[in-house]
């Protein structure tokens, strides 16, 4: 007796497509614009005055008028000392309640007068000193706010992605299968 036995192996049809990524981009832009500031400088040399009058004044030397008035004012000074001196100098000769003599002391004073010598520094004033000049500036045009006439214009990037994800398609090209059949033999045993 035979037997046959047959086989079909399975086959698989695999199909695949990569994975693909696109990518697109646009850069960023930044666009200026100004308008050109228009300056006048005007600059004038410094120059130092320095008025010392005050200290010319202080030393004794000054102008006319000046002079005057301190000169009346001395005077007036010495008028009413003198004064006050000869009305003390009177009214001690009054005093006739006193037995000494006023007069000797009177002439002694006034033969022998106390002087007061000081020592000092000058001139006690300092001088005016004005410094004059420097520089202007004028700024011409209309500078509209902080940015004095800048205008930008800003353009963000773009970016653009596509991503297309691979795929594998598996499908049976051929089934498996088994086939068996008998197959007699051509010589009997048993006959």
């Amino acid at each position: 007796m035979g037997l046959e036995i047959s086989r079909i192996p399975a086959k698989l049809n695999i199909e695949t497509s990569p994975s693909r990524l696109d990518i697109r981009t646009r850069k960023a832009k930044l666009e200026f614009r100004a308008e050109r500031a228009k300056i006048d400088v005007h600059t004038e040399l410094p120059r130092v005055v320095i008025d010392q009058y005050e200290c010319f004044k202080s030393m004794g030397l000054m102008g006319p008028v000046d002079l005057t008035r301190q000169e009346g004012q001395y005077a007036m000074q010495q008028a009413l000392t003198y004064a006050s001196k000869v009305s003390a100098d009177g009214d001690s000769m009054a005093a006739i309640e006193n037995p000494a003599d006023p007069m000797p002391d009177i002439v002694e004073r006034d033969a022998y007068p106390e002087h007061e010598f000081v020592l000092d520094c000058i001139p006690k004033a300092r001088p005016v000193i004005t410094v004059t000049g420097g520089v202007r500036i004028n700024v011409e045009g209309d500078m509209a706010g902080a940015a004095n006439g800048a205008k930008a214009e800003y353009t963000p990037p773009d970016i653009s992605i596509r991503y297309t994800p691979s795929k594998v398609r598996i499908s049976m090209a051929q089934y498996p299968s088994i086939s068996m059949r008998y197959v007699p033999s051509k010589f009997d045993k048993f006959v």
